[in-house]
Parts: C-alpha cells; structure tokens; sequence
C-alpha cells in the first residue's frame, strides 16, 4: 500500500482545532482493554498526521512545497556550517523517511552534507559536481548487463586518465565480484592499471590509476607479475635513461608512468626475463621503439645525455 503523503493544504486554524481535539481525546488514563489501546492508538496516529500538516503550513512560506526531498535541502542551505537535529528535518519534509533523502543529497548529488548521529550540517553552499557524476557513472555500470571485467574497465575509461578508482567502487559495480578481474585487465587485455606495487608507489592500498587510453602490446602482456616486481625493484623503479621517478610527477610533464622495456624486443625472440627487461619512463620507452634502439645500442643509449 502506498503510504499517505502529507500536504499543508488545510487552513491553519482547521488543523489547528483538530490537533487540540485529539490531544483532549485521549485518555490520561492507560488502556485496560484492547480496543482502548486501538483507539488511542488511531488517535496518536490521526494526531501525529496533523503535527506534521501542522509543521508544513509553518515553513512553506519560507521552503519549496513541491516535494519533501527539495524542503530538506533548502533548510540546510539556510543554515550553512551548522549542525541541525534530524527532526528538523523531519518537521520541514514532512516525512519520517528524511535521512534516506539526506543520503540521495550527498551520495547522488554531491551535496557535503557531514552526518554525526542523527544530526546534520551542510558544510558549504555548493554540490561537488565530479561526486555526482561519478555516483550515477557506478549506478549505470552496475545496473547494466555487462559482464564483471567490462564493468570494471568501463569505470577507468569513464573517467580522466590518472584518476583514482577504488576497491569499494569496483565491488560495488560488480556487485562484490572478485578484483582478481584488476589483474586481468592488466596482464591478460593490457591495459596500464597501475597500483603501489605496480609503477605508483604514491597509491594507497586498494587504489588504481589507469595511465593510457590504449592498451600495450601484446606480447608485453606475457610477463610474469613477480618479474615485474623484481624489474622495478632491481631499477629502482625510475626510468634508466633520465631518472624519472613516479613521485616526480607533475601536471604538464609527458612522463606519467614506469614501462617494462624488452632489451632484446619481443618480436626477435627476447624472453620475458628480468636480465632482458628495464625499466623507463612512457616517454622514453616511445623513443627506444621510434629509433629501433635494439641490444648492441641499448646500454649505450642509456649512457648518452638525454
């Protein structure tokens, strides 16, 4: 059954003469009988509805009537930076429902609505508009048909490049699939997703970047993921040639991120080894491929100014 939505349609004085009705209707005594208790039971009830009626016709000078949601978020704006008491909220919307709204304000559309208890203070005047967008980007993935590894990947080509996606974004798409997809994406489809462990050290725990709009080749998607690890240890995870470091990064330099170069390249039978692999920036990685750099100039190359 739908549930009844209350309005502040009545004149003040009709709801007010009711409310005082049903406050003098009730027994001060407590029920002995069980349709006693139902009567006054119905009484609370038919009061309560009136206490809110009663509460809408006081602050729809001053708030939108259209809808319980828009009065929430209008009171709050009145009063940026304080704390309110959720039945505020609960007297200007009208409903008892008023914190899942609260919720659909911050979450959805990215209002910075800071929650302690049951109390509620708008921290500034304006949405976060990236939170929004990105909050109805994982509604639309997760409710589509797709399959766990094509959710995944659709939330990092969704965004910028460089942009943070977390564990709890990605479980929450996928439905609380398994992040082994992560890897998958990585080792198997070569996308650049990189983690702490991976070429971003900066990263936290259960955070992933993705760094280009195009997947590697092929062939370097064959290497071992301890191999990788070893490589960028042994190299300090900096680029051999110009000693670029991902902590280097800075907006406008074309160095992004750590490659796994072939020493001896893939295509002439180079294995897949720590000894034949190093490490360089995205940039440099590019100029080695561009100038056919292979094993006889590579070390030499690397010892020549940049």
């Amino acid at each position: 059954m739908a549930k009844k939505r209350i309005s502040a349609k009545r004149a003040p004085r009709v709801v007010m003469n009711e409310l005082t009705s049903d406050i003098q209707a009730l027994d001060i005594d407590t029920a002995t009988t069980p349709e006693q208790l139902r009567a006054n039971v119905l009484r609370l009830v038919k009061l309560l509805r009136n206490a809110r009626e009663f509460g809408l016709i006081h602050v729809h000078h001053l708030l939108p009537s259209t809808a319980a949601s828009e009065r929430i978020l209008a009171y709050l704006r009145m009063f940026v930076g304080q704390e309110l008491d959720g039945e505020e909220l609960e007297i200007v919307s009208g409903i008892s429902e008023y914190a899942r709204r609260v919720r659909e304000w911050r979450v959805e559309f990215g209002w910075p609505i800071v929650q302690r208890s049951q109390r509620y203070r708008l921290e500034r005047d304006n949405p976060d508009g990236a939170k929004a967008e990105l909050w109805r980007l994982l509604n639309e993935t997760r409710r589509s048909g797709d399959n766990a590894t094509n959710k995944m990947l659709r939330v990092f080509r969704s965004q910028p490049l460089n942009t943070v996606v977390t564990t709890a974004q990605l479980r929450y798409v996928t439905e609380g699939k398994d992040l082994r997809r992560v890897r998958e994406l990585r080792t198997q489809h070569g996308w650049r997703i990189l983690t702490r462990n991976t070429g971003r050290p900066d990263l936290k725990t259960g955070q992933y970047v993705l760094v280009d709009s195009e997947p590697v080749e092929p062939h370097d998607r064959a290497i071992d993921q301890d191999t990788i690890v070893e490589v960028l240890k042994r190299d300090g995870n900096r680029c051999r040639k110009c000693g670029w470091h991902p902590n280097d990064r800075i907006v406008g330099d074309p160095r992004q991120y750590i490659e796994i170069h072939h020493i001896t390249w893939h295509i002439e039978k180079g294995a897949n080894t720590a000894r034949n692999l190093a490490t360089l920036c995205n940039v440099h990685h590019r100029v080695v491929h561009a100038r056919r750099i292979g094993p006889n100039e590579f070390h030499n190359w690397l010892k020549q100014s940049k």
